[in-house]
């Protein structure tokens, strides 16, 4: 995964009626979060997906909210993230959560 894709605005779908609630994947007995790198990806995904319907699509912008994001993530039992993923497709970038968090965090 490269060091672009950390540092990037991330955009993920989220349900305006339950905050914290973001749509998970599961595959091969691991569960994904899944993040976009750009608002018209997420957008085309959520009116693919009939259980994206009415979920808005949202910037996270610095590593704070990213890292929210993934303990969020991690809360609804989400161990790597699904990135860029769309309907049908058989291959997504994919990373740990737990190497998305080493990287998003500020230099000090």
């Amino acid at each position: 995964m490269p060091d672009s894709f950390f540092d990037a605005v991330w955009y993920v779908l989220t349900d305006p009626l339950r905050p914290g609630e973001h749509l998970t994947l599961s595959a091969a007995e691991v569960k994904y979060a899944l993040v976009w790198t750009s608002s018209k990806k997420a957008l085309d995904f959520s009116r693919e997906l009939s259980a994206a319907k009415g979920m808005k699509v949202v910037p996270l912008y610095s590593w704070t909210l990213k890292d929210a994001f993934l303990t969020a993530s991690e809360q609804l039992g989400a161990s790597h993230l699904l990135i860029d993923y769309q309907t049908g497709s058989h291959e997504a970038a994919a990373a740990p959560i737990a190497l998305a968090r080493e990287r998003i965090k500020p230099q000090t």
